[in-house]
């Protein structure tokens, strides 16, 4: 709803945004004056009726006063007899209060609490008045506008003191009967005897004080609007009529750019130096542009021919990278194709040499010296030779896209078995612990026997060439926590490998650095072997290792695993 409406006041033009912009401040300056026109009104009709009820209780303070002064003379005779007359300053007080009351509106009347007339009983407003008088003796009145018999009205009480002249009849003691018959209530100079109230209609005082009001009201909202038609006439000649202007001139330059240098001058009258070095920015931006556009032909042919020319040198490169992509692609298939042939002829007489070696085997005793060392070194060797041309064979596969995946079922217990069989004497020979453990809960599966058993023999063999005498190798098969993967741990006590080179190792014919290779030989391309045949299966290959601290890689490979029945179940095994 915002956004609407921001768009929507963004579509405004300047002078009806100025014309708003105005008159909301108007509205809100006027509110603000008569507000405070009518605050300060009040405050003056409220000073000048607490003024007059201030006479009032002047005047009548002097005839009480005037009344109790005289009290011996007005009951004494010419010859000094007492002849008490009943006129007393309580009653000249009443009378006059009750004779000007009935020749004005103002209302005068007299109380106290327990008055001895019901008279002068007090009202709600008068007796608030009396407690606030005893209460706090610094307070001698009591004002405030209010209602009184339906009517508004300014309610006005003073106070009455006791002086010594009230206490002949108002004194001690108490109970005493004073010369008016009633009984004295026995007051002290200086008691609250009572208070004056006056009763001042407003409705003269408030129709004289709206009247005012209005009338500067309607002062300062036509000085405002004096002002804000100054103010609009002077921003629609001093800023609009020149951005019209200008406008027009954008317009036009943007219909047609060789028009740049006609940009339209200012209204001298009403120029201002903000409006001159606008025009004169744009004037010196038209002339730049005046300049390029008369420029622009000639650069767009240099540029085209710059590009036409960028664009033949692009395809002949692409042509060139196109040739020697196909013959780096021919040679690496030299390449994988030379390796395959030499592997598979290397094979063969290979094959016949640890043959050969296992018949000699059988005629050499254990004990038979130099001849058994060097029958021995020649079967390790061969195995070894043997299976970096198995490994060689397997990655020319892989890279030629021929190697492919036979699935069977496969016990992994006579896997892990066979190969840690097979790898047993190599690891005795080097003082070497090897170890399996395959946990009762891997099942039968159906993977691929001789990528498995390559994935594990490649591990088991890098293991044991990169650990010690008296260290150890340990493979463990269990279930992965993510169902339908196999966990295959091959976990050794051998140098380790540094964090940098965890990635590095997994490349072909890499190892960690060059007096690794010579102090333990490889072809470097066991690790990058495991890495392809996971891949293949669909699993992958991970390393935990530190230097000095041994090595833990983890295969996971995707298995359908089949129920054990009868005497198919394995418990796994260890050696």
């Amino acid at each position: 709803m915002l956004d609407v409406l921001a768009r929507r006041v963004s579509r405004l033009s300047l002078k009806v945004k100025v014309v708003g912009l105005l008159a909301a401040i108007l509205v809100l300056i006027l509110a603000a004056f008569t507000a405070w026109t009518y605050h300060e009104k009040l405050a003056m009709t409220e000073s000048e009726i607490v003024e007059q009820a201030r006479m009032l209780t002047t005047e009548m303070d002097a005839t009480w006063s005037f009344v109790s002064a005289n009290q011996y003379t007005i009951n004494h005779d010419s010859t000094g007899a007492y002849d008490y007359k009943g006129l007393h300053c309580a009653l000249a007080g009443k009378s006059v209060a009750a004779l000007f009351s009935q020749h004005s509106d103002t209302v005068i009347r007299f109380t106290k609490l327990d008055p001895r007339n019901s008279n002068a009983e007090p009202d709600e407003f008068e007796e608030a008045a009396l407690r606030q008088f005893e209460a706090d003796p610094r307070d001698d009145e009591y004002y405030g506008f209010t209602e009184y018999e339906g009517r508004n009205v300014f309610r006005y009480v003073s106070e009455m003191r006791v002086t010594k002249d009230c206490t002949e009849c108002h004194g001690e003691p108490a109970g005493e009967i004073d010369p008016t018959g009633h009984p004295k209530e026995g007051w002290k100079i200086g008691d609250v005897g009572g208070a004056m109230s006056i009763i001042v209609p407003t409705d003269l005082y408030f129709d004289n004080m709206m009247a005012s009001v209005w009338n500067n009201v309607m002062f300062f909202l036509l000085i405002m609007l004096i002002l804000g038609v100054a103010v609009y006439f002077a921003l629609s000649w001093m800023v609009v009529r020149p951005l019209e202007s200008l406008g027009a001139s954008l317009r036009a330059v943007d219909a047609d750019p060789s028009r740049a240098h006609t940009a339209a001058a200012p209204i001298g009258v009403f120029d201002s130096r903000e409006m001159d070095t606008l025009f004169a920015h744009f004037d010196s931006m038209s002339s730049a542009l005046s300049v390029l556009y008369g420029n622009l032909e000639s650069q767009v042919g240099e540029r085209t021919d710059q590009l036409r020319t960028a664009m033949e040198q692009l395809q002949e490169q692409r042509a060139h990278v196109e040739r020697v992509n196909e013959r780096l692609k021919r040679d690496n298939q030299y390449k994988t194709d030379f390796l395959a042939i030499v592997s598979h002829e290397l094979r063969t007489p290979l094959t016949s040499i640890i043959a050969f070696a296992d018949l000699l085997d059988t005629h050499v005793p254990r004990d038979g010296g130099e001849s058994r060392r060097q029958l021995d070194e020649i079967e390790k060797n061969g195995q070894i030779l043997l299976e970096m041309v198995d490994n060689v064979l397997e990655t020319a596969r892989i890279q030629s896209g021929r190697d492919e995946v036979s699935i069977e079922l496969i016990d992994v217990s006579d896997l892990v078995g066979m190969v840690v069989q097979s790898l047993a004497p190599l690891a005795s020979k080097k003082g070497i612990a090897l170890t399996s453990d395959v946990s009762s809960e891997v099942p039968l599966v159906m993977s691929d026997w001789e990528k498995l058993r390559r994935i594990l023999s490649n591990l088991v063999n890098n293991a044991i060439k990169f650990t010690g005498e008296g260290g150890s190798v340990a493979v463990a098969v269990a279930r992965d926590a993510e169902e339908g993967f196999v966990r295959i741990e091959v976990r050794d006590t051998g140098i380790g490998i540094p964090a940098d080179k965890h990635e590095l190792i997994f490349e072909r014919f890499t190892q960690e650095n060059m007096s690794t290779a010579r102090r333990f030989g490889g072809s470097g391309l066991g690790l990058s072997l495991v890495k392809d045949l996971a891949g293949i299966l669909g699993g992958d290959v991970s390393l935990t290792s530190r230097p000095g601290e041994g090595s833990e890689f983890v295969v996971r490979v995707p298995v359908v695993t089949v129920a054990r029945t009868g005497s198919e179940s394995s418990e796994g095994g260890g050696s």
